[in-house]
C-alpha cells in the first residue's frame, strides 16, 4: 500500500496562503470552496489556541480581533475578516459581536456566490448572536434582511413584530420594522411604526433621521429639513447630515428641487449592518 507522505509544515504555510490570497469572485468554484474551508478550519484551531493564552493575560481581545475584522470585512477580504471574527470568538466565547459580524460575513459571500449553505450558516450566526444579546439591532436587522431575500418575508415581519412586542420600551425594533415595511412598499406601516418609535425615544436620532428621509420622500420639505436637524443635535457624527440639510434649506428658499432629489434617501440604510466591535 502505497504511503502518502505528510506535508512539510512549510507546505501547509504555503498552501493556506494560496487559500488567503485566492480570487473569491468565482466563489462557486471547487477551488474556492476549498481554500474557503481551508481558511475557516484554520480559524478555529486559532480560536482554540488564543483562548488558552486570553487565559494567561496574553494576546489581543475580542474587540481587537473584531476591530480587525471589520477593516478586512469592509475591504472585500471576507475570508480574512471570518478568521479574525473567530479568534474574537477564541478570547471570549460568547461575544455576541463576533457571532454578528461572522454572520453577515457568511451572508455577503452567500449572496455573491448564491450558496445556500452560506446563507444558511449566516441564519445560523445570527440566531447565535440574538442567544447571547437578544436586544442586537444589528442582528436582528441582518437575520430580517435575509429571511426576506430567501422569500420568507412574512417570518421577516414576524420576526421583528415578536421584538417589537417582547420589547415595547425599545424604539429600535419600531425603526427595523419601518425599515422593512417601505422595502415591501407599505410607506404608511412604515409611516407609522416610525411616528411610534420618536414616541418611545424622543432622544433616537435614528428614527428621526428616518422619519425625515419618508417626509423628504412624500415632498414635506419643512417637516423633513426639521427633523434631520434635531436628528442631528442629538447625534452629530452623521456625517452625511449637514450636506442633507443644508440641500434642503436651498431647496426652501428658492423653491427650487434638488437636481439629485430624493434619490439617495431611505427610511433606513438598506445595506446590510456594518460590522461592529
Amino acid at each position: 500500500m502505497e504511503v502518502v507522505p505528510t506535508p512539510s509544515p512549510e507546505r501547509k504555510t504555503d498552501r493556506f496562503e494560496e487559500a488567503v490570497q485566492m480570487d473569491y469572485s468565482d466563489t462557486n468554484s471547487s477551488n474556492a470552496k476549498n481554500a474557503l474551508a481551508m481558511i475557516i478550519q484554520r480559524s478555529y484551531l486559532w480560536a482554540t489556541m488564543l483562548a488558552s493564552l486570553s487565559l494567561s493575560g496574553c494576546g489581543i481581545t475580542a474587540n481587537g480581533w473584531n476591530s480587525e475584522g471589520v477593516q478586512l470585512y469592509e475591504a472585500g477580504h471576507f475570508p480574512e475578516a471570518i478568521e479574525r471574527f473567530q479568534y474574537a470568538l477564541g478570547t471570549e466565547e460568547n461575544n455576541a459581536d463576533a457571532y454578528y459580524n461572522l454572520a453577515v460575513s457568511y451572508h455577503q459571500m452567500g449572496l455573491k456566490s448564491k450558496d445556500q449553505g452560506f446563507l444558511k450558516e449566516s441564519e445560523a450566526l445570527y440566531n447565535r448572536c440574538l442567544d447571547f444579546d437578544e436586544n442586537h439591532t444589528d442582528s436582528h436587522r441582518g437575520l430580517a434582511v435575509l429571511l426576506a431575500q430567501t422569500d420568507r418575508k412574512d417570518r421577516a415581519i414576524l420576526l421583528l413584530n415578536n421584538w417589537s412586542q417582547d420589547k415595547p420600551h425599545l424604539s429600535a425594533p419600531r425603526v427595523e420594522l419601518a425599515r422593512l415595511h417601505q422595502e415591501l412598499g407599505d410607506t404608511q406601516a412604515a409611516r407609522l411604526h416610525l411616528e411610534k418609535a420618536c414616541t418611545i425615544d424622543k432622544n433616537d436620532a435614528r428614527a428621526w433621521k428616518a422619519l425625515a428621509a419618508l417626509n423628504e420622500s412624500e415632498g414635506r420639505t419643512e417637516v423633513a429639513l426639521a427633523q434631520y436637524q434635531r436628528s442631528y443635535l442629538l447625534d452629530n457624527q452623521q456625517s452625511q447630515l449637514p450636506t442633507r440639510i443644508a440641500s434642503l434649506n436651498q431647496q426652501i428658499r428658492t423653491g427650487v428641487t434638488s437636481p439629485n432629489g430624493n434619490s439617495d434617501t431611505r427610511v433606513a440604510d438598506d445595506k446590510l449592518s456594518r460590522g461592529r466591535y
